[in-house]
């Protein structure tokens, strides 16, 4: 049996939110360009709220220590994705 380092799973945190933070800023991106090439509202709106998922999720994992997000901070994620999803399904359906 190994025994447990403790310092990692702070590392493998940090790494995680890192990767949530990097897609998040892809389709922002992606949604940004949609948005503006076929002048749809929905999408632009969408892509600000991938943005801001993330900014939370590179803000959180920079954080010293970490552990994970407060659950406030999940909870505003989770909605922020949610409706980013929503609004890139509408403009989808509406083009």
């Amino acid at each position: 049996m190994t025994k447990r380092d403790p310092g990692l799973q702070p590392e493998r945190t940090a790494l995680a939110w890192q990767r949530t933070a990097l897609s998040a800023g892809v389709a922002a991106v992606l949604l940004l360009r949609s948005g503006l090439l076929h002048a749809a509202p929905l999408e632009l709106m969408a892509s600000g709220c991938a943005l801001a998922v993330a900014v939370v999720a590179w803000l959180v994992g920079r954080r010293p220590g970490n552990t994970g997000a407060p659950r406030r901070v999940l909870l505003a994620m989770t909605t922020a994705t949610c409706v980013t999803g929503a609004l890139a399904l509408a403009g989808l359906l509406l083009h």
